[in-house]
């Protein structure tokens, strides 16, 4: 649908302040705590430490500012000398809460699957034991995280940020922003999608636009969004299907040359 009027540079301007940008305070509070946690962490475990690994939305740059997502979190992998310790993935985790009410008593500290998160003023910390494992065939690394106390499942912690560089890149640089204007859109109606799934769920769609715009992609995302969730294939996710009523609202006075209108509409949608 060719619009009378457009939104394009209101979509652009609210996707780069749904976004931690490079020497913000919040960036700088971030980069700090995650390299005293990597210190603390190296302190606490010593040699029972490989590796250390950030990955997940602040790596990917489309975690939100906390001020749109209060479940905002940065994501560290430590990788533990499993072949020596063989310990089980609750007993990882118990030392990893361990360390943490030691290191940051003042803080809030739980168990969340398969984590262990630590609440900074600013942010979360999601700690995640892990181990890797060399196959007989090959040297590519296996790793695995917690399933539960008792058990283990494979993770690829970076193969899907370099799917989602390979995809923005082919679309124009679009998707990062979609995926962070959709984010905000999950916060704000109470989160609907969990987070994850949603940014896979983008990545995963098809774009075939002579259009490259930004506007264009958004709507394009929203139209593809699917609302029959959770096993549920007879009865729409209600705040989904307001999403795309409220995108079509949007595009409608968009047709008929009302920006004004187009702009109310948008504010449903998105924290404006």
């Amino acid at each position: 649908m060719i619009m009378a009027v457009s939104i394009n540079n209101k979509l652009d301007q609210l996707s780069r302040e749904y976004y931690i940008s490079y020497g913000s305070n919040e960036q700088r509070k971030i980069d700090a705590s995650v390299a005293t946690l990597k210190t603390r962490l190296r302190s606490h475990f010593g040699g029972d430490i490989i590796s250390i690994i950030e990955f997940g939305s602040y790596k990917r740059d489309t975690i939100l500012p906390r001020k749109y997502d209060e479940h905002s979190d940065v994501d560290l992998m430590i990788i533990f000398d499993h072949a020596r310790l063989k310990l089980t993935p609750g007993t990882y985790r118990a030392r990893l809460v361990a360390f943490a009410e030691k290191w940051y008593y003042n803080s809030e500290v739980y168990k969340t699957n398969p984590t262990v998160t630590l609440e900074l003023d600013h942010i979360k910390y999601d700690l995640v034991p892990a181990y890797e494992e060399t196959s007989y065939f090959s040297t590519n690394k296996t790793t695995y995280i917690p399933q539960n106390d008792s058990s283990w499942m494979i993770t690829d912690p970076l193969g899907f940020n370099s799917e989602l560089t390979r995809v923005n890149t082919t679309n124009y640089s679009n998707i990062k922003k979609v995926i962070r204007l959709l984010k905000a859109w999950n916060a704000k109606v109470g989160y609907p999608i969990e987070s994850f799934s949603l940014e896979k769920d983008i990545v995963a769609m098809q774009f075939w636009l002579s259009d490259t715009s930004l506007e264009t992609y958004f709507f394009e995302a929203i139209q593809k969004l699917n609302q029959y969730r959770n096993g549920n294939i007879f009865t729409p996710n209600q705040k989904i299907a307001s999403l795309k009523e409220n995108a079509n609202k949007v595009k409608a006075y968009l047709k008929a040359d009302n920006i004004t209108s187009a702009t109310t509409w948008l504010s449903h949608i998105l924290p404006i």
